[in-house]
């Protein structure tokens, strides 16, 4: 019987609002800490723990999250792929690490704006925040021992709450602060178009996407990353439709639940903050084809792609190559 909560803390304003409304619903409550950059206890999680009293438990993580996440992201960026450390670390740092320790009685809460129903994760009811993409890659074992009490609540609405009770937390977002030790300036190098001709300089490659826009200059009309080449520290910049994907292969999937049947209708989403898009589902020898009912854009391998059926995700997995839009056979 679950009579107790062990709450991922971070800092931040969801983590720490969590942490209050366990205090409230479960007779034993701990807090744990996942240190990832070796620099010890946050003032914030100190202040929050020592605001409610709760058990704090810090876990060192910090060698892990080099070796799992930032030199993971350096190989996969000089392969020319765009990595999503944040959906790696919460699989093999943040949420392995707490349910190492999580005993029989309690229950693994964190901040993430997610519902759980049964083996599969719902979308957050806050759809500007929902964070279920990036609990795609975690371990079904691990999230059937998962709450997450924000899960049907408005991020302004915690927010709001946070301060008329005086709560403490970071200012800055928890994604952000681990997102910006993976990232690489990388090399300065040429701007090229699809045709191989120099059209620019750059400052450092690791500060571009595919799909990017900004940051780019002026070109007398709007052009997009297309891709990055770490190897030669070019970035190759194209026209929107240039950007334009039929469909792709995802490797390493992590299922929830497996459709019953292939080939299978479900939907798509190729990135954090994209829509989720209508696709078909087939093996292959590659691994899974995704087909989507229409062009997607911005379709980055080394990406995670989350699967979904309505609102709940069945599985994620990581995009390997894609297969480009032939613009110039379809009527231009």
């Amino acid at each position: 019987m679950v009579t107790g909560a062990l709450v991922a803390l971070s800092g931040g304003v969801d983590s720490s609002f969590a942490l209050n409304l366990c205090i409230e619903r479960y007779d034993h409550v701990r807090a744990g800490y996942v240190d990832i950059s070796g620099e010890g206890i946050p003032s914030e999680v100190e202040r929050v723990t020592a605001g409610t009293g709760v058990e704090l438990v810090v876990l060192d993580s910090a060698k892990r999250f080099r070796r799992e996440i930032i030199i993971w992201s350096e190989k996969m960026l000089f392969r020319g792929l765009t990595p999503n450390p944040c959906a790696r670390c919460n699989a093999k740092i943040k949420f392995f690490a707490l349910h190492e320790i999580l005993n029989h009685s309690e229950t693994l809460v964190t901040g993430h704006y997610a519902r759980r129903d049964g083996e599969l994760i719902q979308r957050g009811a806050d759809t500007e925040k929902d964070q279920s993409y990036f609990l795609s890659l975690v371990d079904s074992k691990i999230l059937r021992n998962c709450t997450f009490p924000l899960g049907n609540m408005m991020k302004r609405d915690v927010r709001s709450a946070a301060l008329r009770q005086n709560i403490p937390f970071r200012k800055k977002e928890s994604m952000d602060l681990c997102y910006s030790q993976t990232v690489l300036d990388g090399k300065p190098g040429r701007i090229i178009d699809l045709s191989g001709k120099e059209v620019g300089r750059h400052d450092g490659i690791g500060r571009y996407t595919i799909g990017q826009r900004k940051g780019l200059g002026a070109y007398g009309e709007r052009m997009y990353v297309t891709a990055v080449n770490y190897l030669d520290g070019t970035v190759m910049i194209g026209k929107r439709k240039d950007l334009l994907s039929t469909g792709c292969i995802v490797i390493e999937m992590n299922w929830f639940r497996k459709p019953s049947r292939f080939p299978a209708e479900v939907l798509v989403q190729t990135r954090h903050r994209r829509k989720a898009v209508s696709a078909v589902l087939d093996y292959e020898d590659r691994g899974l084809h995704i087909k989507f009912r229409k062009p997607e854009e911005a379709v980055a391998p080394g990406q995670v792609c989350a699967v979904y059926l309505n609102t709940s995700m069945i599985g994620g997995g990581i995009i390997s190559t894609t297969e480009q839009f032939d613009w110039k056979n379809d009527g231009e």
